[in-house]
């Protein structure tokens, strides 16, 4: 198994994007709305995981709930460590539930429509890969 370890940057998303809000004021013209867009953006999928207790990826190896591991050649690597926690205790999480398919959840200022993030598409693979190689269910 690759190694672990818990990265604080996604804990409390609500938190982080009520700072970002307050960062940027009223936003009075595009590249400001850009800017605040590709910052808050993250935090969104992350508090939506953190709002219905699900677990998915928010950065390559890094799941919305602070689990990092290690670059692996095992796309499973991130559903089987053993290391999930709780979003809002950050107690561990020995039976975490996945979330199903992403579509298109991370976004940034002008990307295209039919563009989808390379995080979304890895994480679409994963929830593939689980669903046909354990009978696994995301939700």
């Amino acid at each position: 198994m690759p190694k672990w370890r818990y990265v604080k940057k996604w804990e409390n998303p609500k938190e982080k994007i009520k700072a970002i809000e307050k960062e940027y004021g009223r936003i009075t013209s595009s590249p400001v709305f850009f800017g605040y867009w590709a910052k808050v953006s993250p935090y969104r999928v992350v508090l939506k995981d953190y709002e219905e207790g699900l677990h998915s990826l928010i950065q390559e190896n890094t799941c919305t709930c602070g689990l990092r591991i290690d670059a692996s050649d095992n796309i499973m690597a991130i559903i089987e460590s053993k290391h999930h926690r709780n979003h809002k205790t950050l107690e561990p999480e020995p039976n975490p539930k996945f979330r199903g398919p992403a579509g298109r959840r991370i976004s940034w200022p002008l990307m295209g429509t039919e563009d989808k993030h390379s995080v979304d598409e890895l994480w679409d693979r994963i929830v593939g890969t689980m669903q046909s190689r354990d009978g696994l269910r995301a939700r």
